[in-house]
C-alpha cells in the first residue's frame, strides 16, 4: 500500500499571464511537460493512470501573505449575519453588511473553526471576524467604525492577482497568422506568489510532475513571453493541522473546482457554478501539420467552484473526474475536474 504525502509547491511568477491560473491550467501544463520531456506514450500512461489510481490531487492557487501564511476562500454558510433584534436598523447595519460581504478570504484559524463545527452560520462567522478586528478586545460601538474595521480585515488579506492592459496584434486562431496593421488592448493577469497543495498518492508520478513543470509555461501567449514562473516544494507552508482534515467525509470544503457527479447531494450543498470553454493550446504544435488540424475550441465544462461546501451521499475525500473535452481520432484532450477537499468533523 502506497503512503500518501501532503506537500505544497510555491509558484513564483516571472511574467504576466494570459488568463486566470486554474487547476485546469496547471494540469494542462503538466501534461504538456510530460509529453515534451518524456514523450507522448508516457503522457497516455499518465492519463490512463487516473482510471485505476489517482496519482495525485491538487488545489487551486492559494494566496500567501507577507508572513508566509495561506488564506482560504470563505465558504458559504447558512443564515444571515443579522437576527430579529436588528429589525428596523437598516441605516445602521447596511455599511456593516456591505463590508462583511466583501470578505472573500479568511485565515486558516477561522476556516479550521468552521471545519470543526465551532462556526456553523454566517452570524457566527461575522462574530468571529468582529472579534478579530476588535481593538484591545473591545468591539467598536459606532456602525461606521465597525464597518471600517471589517474592511481593514478584508484589505489585510493577500491579493492573488491583479490586472494590466497589454497591446497585441490580433491572431487568427484558424490559420495561426497575424492580422497585419491591427492592434488591440488585451487584459493580462499579474500574479503574486501562490501555493498549490498536493495530496500525492504516487511519488514516482509526482517526481515527473516537478520535472514537467520546469520545461513549460502556464496559459496562453507563451510565444510573446507570457506564463513564465519558477517554483519550489515547501511542505512546511501547509498550516498546522490542515492534514487532519484531508480524509473521507460526508461534507467537503473544496480546495479545487470539481466536475459534478452522482456522489454529490446537490440539494443539501452550498456551491457556485463556473462555466469554462477554453481554446486548444497549440503553442507546442506549430510545426506539426496534423496537430494544426485540431479544432480551436474544446467543449464547455461546468465546474463547482473551489470554496464550495458539498454534502456527499457517501464519505469521500474528493469528487469529480477528468472530463474529456475533445476527441480527435484515437487521442483525447481532458479537463482537470477533480476537486479534493477538507472534511467537516461534524
Amino acid at each position: 500500500m502506497r503512503k500518501t504525502k501532503l506537500t505544497a509547491l510555491v509558484f513564483k511568477p516571472k511574467s504576466p499571464f494570459r488568463g486566470e491560473i486554474t487547476t485546469n491550467t496547471i494540469f494542462g501544463a503538466i501534461c504538456w511537460g510530460i509529453r515534451k520531456f518524456y514523450g507522448g506514450k508516457k503522457l497516455k500512461n499518465f492519463l490512463n493512470s487516473y482510471k485505476s489510481e489517482i496519482p495525485f490531487l491538487f488545489s487551486s492557487p492559494i494566496p500567501i501573505d507577507s508572513k508566509g501564511n495561506l488564506w482560504f476562500l470563505r465558504p458559504p454558510l447558512e443564515g444571515s449575519i443579522f437576527d430579529d433584534t436588528d429589525e428596523g436598523k437598516l441605516k445602521e447595519i447596511y455599511p456593516i453588511s456591505k463590508a462583511f460581504k466583501k470578505i472573500s478570504l479568511i485565515e486558516w484559524d477561522t476556516l479550521k473553526k468552521i471545519l470543526e463545527g465551532e462556526i456553523k452560520t454566517e452570524r457566527q462567522l461575522f462574530e468571529e471576524i468582529v472579534k478579530r478586528v476588535s481593538k484591545n478586545g473591545e468591539e467598536a460601538k459606532d456602525p461606521q467604525e465597525l464597518a471600517e474595521a471589517i474592511r481593514s480585515y478584508s484589505d489585510s488579506a493577500p491579493k492573488l492577482r491583479g490586472e494590466t492592459l497589454t497591446v497585441k496584434t490580433p491572431i487568427n486562431r484558424l490559420t495561426n497568422t497575424a492580422k497585419e496593421g491591427e492592434l488591440h488592448n488585451e487584459v493580462a493577469n499579474i500574479y503574486d506568489s501562490f501555493a498549490v497543495i498536493f495530496k500525492v498518492n504516487n511519488e514516482d508520478w509526482f517526481k515527473k510532475v516537478k520535472t514537467a513543470l520546469k520545461v513549460v509555461r502556464l496559459g496562453g501567449n507563451k510565444t510573446v513571453g507570457f506564463g513564465r514562473f519558477e517554483f519550489e516544494e515547501r511542505e512546511e507552508i501547509i498550516p498546522e493541522g490542515l492534514g487532519d482534515f484531508i480524509k473521507k467525509g460526508e461534507r467537503l470544503y473544496l480546495l479545487a473546482p470539481a466536475v459534478p457527479n452522482s456522489l454529490i447531494d446537490a440539494e443539501n450543498s452550498l456551491y457556485e457554478v463556473r462555466l469554462e470553454r477554453s481554446a486548444v493550446d497549440k503553442s507546442l504544435g506549430y510545426f506539426d501539420a496534423e496537430f494544426l488540424k485540431v479544432p480551436v475550441w474544446k467543449k464547455t465544462v461546468a465546474y463547482l467552484r473551489e470554496g464550495s461546501v458539498l454534502k456527499l451521499k457517501e464519505p469521500s475525500d474528493f469528487v469529480g473526474s477528468l472530463k474529456e473535452t475533445l476527441k480527435v481520432g484515437d487521442s483525447s484532450i481532458y479537463a482537470y475536474g477533480i476537486g479534493f477537499g477538507l472534511s467537516f468533523k461534524c
